[in-house]
């Protein structure tokens, strides 16, 4: 199955959230449990520098211990490569509320601070969603990441 298309337009120095569901043509949810998740964000899709990475992962339901995931920002400069960057707060929620409640199938809310946000470069980049769990990964969403610059900083 293809990953959807999804066209985000957000601003730079903003609190971004994006909430999805990702369900079955008959509007079932699906269930989330085990998975990890990874969106990144690049200036085009051949350039091997970041401007964002998201992780999260799904609450474990045997141990009770809540999401883990995290941001990862180019602070001053904008972009990095993998495995440097910027930390910054928020995450991918899987089996998530729009709100952040856990408990909801097929909810994943992406969630980026608004000071790692004000280091996104302004202009249309390029973005992918997915989600693993074992070796099974499924692309959910992709598409332009547009940044309007901020005028109040």
């Amino acid at each position: 199955m293809a990953a959807g298309e999804y066209d985000i337009i957000t601003e730079q120095g903003a609190s971004f959230l994006l909430y999805l569901k990702y369900q079955y043509n008959n509007e079932t949810g699906i269930t989330l449990d085990a998975y990890t998740s990874s969106m990144q964000v690049r200036r085009s899709i051949e350039d091997t520098d970041l401007v964002l990475h998201i992780t999260g992962s799904t609450m474990d339901m045997a141990t009770g211990l809540v999401h883990s995931g995290s941001v990862t920002g180019g602070g001053g400069t904008g972009e990095f490569v993998a495995g440097s960057g910027v930390a910054g707060t928020g995450q991918i929620k899987l089996g998530s509320s729009a709100a952040g409640a856990t408990g909801t199938t097929g909810g994943i809310l992406v969630t980026i601070d608004a000071d790692t946000m004000a280091n996104v470069p302004r202009g249309k980049h390029f973005y992918d969603l997915e989600i693993q769990s074992g070796n099974s990964v499924n692309k959910i969403v992709r598409g332009r990441f547009e940044v309007i610059p901020e005028v109040t900083r």
